[in-house]
C-alpha cells in the first residue's frame, strides 16, 4: 500500500512539474507571437500597396469633399433643391 501511495504522490509531483514547464513555455511562445504580429504591422504599413491604397483614400476623400461642397452651394442658392418634399 505504501508503495502505490509513493508512485502516486511521484506521478503528481511530475504532472505538477510538467504543467509548470507548459506554462513557462506558453508565456515564451505568447511573447513570440506579439513580437511576430507587431512586425508584421510594422512590414505590412511599409509596403507600396499601402502607400498606394493611402493615397487613392486621400484622392476620393478631396473628390468627396468638393462634390460635398459644391452641392451645399448649389442648395443655399437654391433652397429645397435637395431637401425632402414632406409639405407637398
Amino acid at each position: 500500500m505504501h508503495n502505490r501511495i509513493k508512485r502516486l504522490e511521484e506521478l503528481v509531483s511530475g504532472a505538477a512539474a510538467m504543467v509548470q514547464r507548459l506554462q513557462e513555455e506558453n508565456e515564451l511562445l505568447q511573447g513570440q507571437v506579439r513580437l511576430l504580429g507587431a512586425a508584421r504591422g510594422k512590414a505590412g504599413a511599409n509596403t507600396a500597396a499601402v502607400r498606394e491604397l493611402a493615397g487613392f483614400k486621400d484622392k476620393v476623400r478631396r473628390r468627396l469633399e468638393r462634390i460635398c461642397a459644391k452641392i451645399e452651394k448649389i442648395n443655399d442658392l437654391q433652397p429645397g433643391l435637395f431637401g425632402e418634399h414632406d409639405e407637398e
